[in-house]
């Protein structure tokens, strides 16, 4: 469960690190999707980036870790990074 917590606080930091002017759309798709979709829609998402077998199983195996959290937790964490996003520090 850990590691279903750490992936949105890495994606946070690299979100709003002043290295990153802009952050790739189809990229935050995939965040989306692993938080609020389907296991094949989450799959789908992931593969506009071609990954590779061990990718994909590792992805499948966060989605299956994340969707183990409740559904507030999952909401929240979408809120908390749209916040982030329309925050000052990210601008």
């Amino acid at each position: 469960m850990k590691l279903a917590v750490t992936l949105p606080l890495v994606t946070l930091a690299l979100y709003c690190s002043s290295a990153s002017a802009e952050i790739c759309p189809t990229f935050l798709r995939v965040i989306e999707s692993l938080f609020l979709d389907t296991p094949s829609s989450f799959e789908a998402a992931m593969g506009f980036f071609s990954p590779d077998q061990d990718m994909s199983e590792a992805g499948a195996q966060l989605k299956k870790l994340v969707d183990t959290l409740p559904a507030k937790a999952r909401d929240s964490i979408i809120k908390l990074m749209e916040k982030i996003d329309k925050s000052l520090l990210c601008n």
